[in-house]
C-alpha cells in the first residue's frame, strides 16, 4: 500500500476511490472498501482511499473520541490491501471546499479518479452535499458514482457512533464482533505504577493509552494480552480504582501465570468480556477478596472456550 500525505502526485493512473473519517474501520467500511477494490479490479485501476489524520466533526475541538489509533488505522488499510491510501490533514482550506470544487479540482483534476464509492449516508464539501447532491454533480461532471446503501446488524444501522457508545457500555467481545467485525483492542506502553497490585498479591502491567481513544465502561474485564508474539490470558481493570488512596484514571493488566519484567515493552489488550463494574470497597481485604474471585471467573472462562 502507497501512503500518501497530500494531493501532490506526478501518478496519472486511473483510480476508483472511496471516502471518509473510517474510524474504527467497521463490517461498513469494508463493505465501501471492499467494493471499492473489486470494481478497480476489474477496470484495471488503483484503489484508493481517501481520509483524515483527525475526524472531520474534530477540527476545532476532540468532542469525538477515536475507536483507533493512526497506527492502528494505518495498518487495518494495509491488511484489506488497498493499493494506495491518501491520509490528509482536514484543514481550513479543505474545510472551506464546496463538493462541486472538491470534486473537479482535486478528484477529477489532480487524482484521476473515474470511479468513486460513497455509503447512502455521504456528507461532501462545505456545503454538506448529501449523496443525491453529490450524484448530481458527478453526472455533471461525467464521473462515475456507486452508492452502497446502510450495513445493519440486528436491526441497527452500523456506524462508527453506534461502536463507540457500544464499547463506552462495556460491549465488547462477541457482542462487538458483528458490528466491528474484528475483536476490539487497546495497545500502549507499560510503565511503572504504585505497585499497589503487587502488594495485594496481584502485580499487574499498568499500560499507557492515547488519551484520544474512546475509553470502555470502567470496570473489570476478561481479556488475551500480546506480548513479545506471545498470548497471555488476563484480567482488566480499566477506571480510578476508587478503593486505594490517590488514586488515578489508569488501564491496568494483570497477566494470569506470568511473572517477569516488562516495563518499556509494548502489549496488545484484547478485550474479550466486560465481568463487573467498578466497585468503592470499604476495605482493602474486601477488595483483595473479590480480585481473587475475579481471577478465577477469567480462569473458568478461558477453560471453558468463553
Amino acid at each position: 500500500m502507497k501512503l500518501y500525505k497530500n494531493f501532490d502526485i506526478e501518478d496519472r493512473f486511473p483510480r476508483t476511490m472511496t471516502i471518509g473519517n473510517f474510524d474504527g474501520l467497521h463490517i461498513g467500511h469494508k463493505k465501501l472498501i471492499e467494493e471499492s477494490i473489486s470494481i478497480a479490479k476489474s477496470l484495471n485501476q488503483k484503489s484508493s482511499v481517501l481520509t483524515f489524520f483527525t475526524h472531520t466533526a474534530n477540527m476545532n475541538n476532540d468532542k469525538i473520541k477515536y475507536i483507533s489509533t493512526i497506527e492502528q488505522k494505518l495498518k487495518l488499510f494495509e491488511d484489506m490491501n488497498v493499493d494506495e491510501l491518501f491520509m490528509i490533514s482536514f484543514n481550513e482550506e479543505i474545510k472551506s471546499t464546496k463538493a462541486k470544487d472538491f470534486v473537479k479540482n482535486i478528484l477529477l483534476d489532480r487524482l484521476n479518479v473515474q470511479n468513486l464509492v460513497l455509503g447512502d449516508d455521504a456528507k461532501l464539501g462545505s456545503d454538506r452535499l448529501d449523496i443525491n447532491g453529490i450524484k448530481i454533480i458527478c453526472d455533471e461532471l461525467k464521473l462515475k458514482l456507486f452508492k452502497l446503501d446502510e450495513v445493519d446488524v440486528n436491526g441497527k444501522r452500523v456506524t462508527s457512533t453506534l461502536i463507540r457508545n457500544m464499547i463506552m457500555n462495556g460491549i465488547v467481545g462477541e457482542e462487538l464482533l458483528p458490528y466491528l467485525g474484528r475483536t476490539y483492542f487497546l495497545e500502549g506502553e507499560v510503565v511503572h505504577g504504585n505497585n499497589f497490585g503487587k502488594e495485594l498479591g496481584f502485580p499487574t502491567a499498568n499500560i499507557i493509552i492515547d488519551s484520544n481513544l474512546v475509553v470502555p465502561k470502567y470496570g473489570v474485564y476478561y481479556a488475551t494480552c500480546e506480548l513479545d508474539g506471545d498470548l497471555y490470558r488476563a484480567g482488566i481493570n480499566i477506571g480510578n480504582k476508587p478503593s486505594v488512596e490517590n488514586s488515578y484514571f489508569g488501564v491496568e493488566a494483570f497477566l494470569i501465570d506470568f511473572n517477569e519484567n516488562i516495563y518499556g515493552k509494548r502489549i496488545k489488550i484484547n478485550l474479550l468480556k466486560h465481568i463487573r463494574d467498578e466497585i468503592k470497597f470499604s476495605t482493602i481485604d474486601q477488595l483483595k477478596h473479590q480480585i481473587g474471585l475475579d481471577i478465577k471467573y477469567i480462569k473458568e472462562l478461558y477453560k471453558n472456550g468463553d
